[in-house]
């Protein structure tokens, strides 16, 4: 990790700008190396300002990592409004292009091994993942006809095999490429779309 050039001593004037290298730094650092290994002056270096400039916006460590937490999920939901009538499965190419070894994906990977159950990062990627379903479920909805639960159960369970496609691919990169892991993700998703198309009651 190359630090920035021309580190800004004391606090930088440009706020907005410092805010977001530091959230930036912050994400990838915290995401390769996670929340107790990493330490303030690291990040700091890294987006070219001193520490006080991070604890002026931050206040402190665990603060940064909430924020970064936040940002991240603010930016990909923005990212990730579907183009009307786009198709299922072109929005799930589009979910798995978004988290595809990105610094946000890392991040939560990471905090979530770290931290475990009780953190504050479980609200956040809780509510992160139920936009996800209600964007899958609209697609599916429009495209299938279907009403009710079905729909949203059905997200429910895309959504859940995205997950768990991308946590085995991060464990088995020897035996199975991402080509083949994409294509599992969408095969499944057409199962599910085609169960979700039969009559009520009719699914395996």
């Amino acid at each position: 990790m190359t630090p920035a050039k021309g580190r800004v001593r004391g606090v930088s004037k440009n706020s907005a700008e410092a805010r977001r290298k530091i959230l930036d730094s912050a994400t990838l650092i915290f995401g390769r190396q996670g929340f107790a290994r990493t330490k303030t002056d690291e990040i700091a270096d890294h987006a070219g300002y001193g520490q006080a400039t991070v604890f002026f916006h931050f206040k402190t460590k665990a603060g940064l990592l909430e924020a970064c937490l936040e940002d991240a999920l603010a930016r990909a939901k923005a990212s990730l409004v579907p183009a009307e009538g786009s198709g299922t499965l072109d929005l799930m190419q589009r979910l798995d292009r978004a988290f595809d070894n990105s610094p946000t994906a890392d991040l939560f990977a990471r905090m979530l091994a770290e931290f475990g159950e009780d953190s504050a990062i479980h609200p956040l990627y809780a509510d992160f993942h139920e936009h996800l379903r209600q964007l899958i479920a609209a697609e599916l909805a429009r495209e299938t006809g279907t009403s009710g639960t079905r729909p949203y159960l059905a997200a429910a369970a895309i959504l859940s095999m995205m997950v768990g496609v991308h946590a085995e691919q991060r464990l088995e990169t020897k035996r199975i490429d991402r080509g083949q892991f994409r294509a599992l993700l969408m095969a499944i998703t057409r199962l599910v779309m085609a169960d979700l198309g039969k009559p009520d009651g009719a699914g395996s």
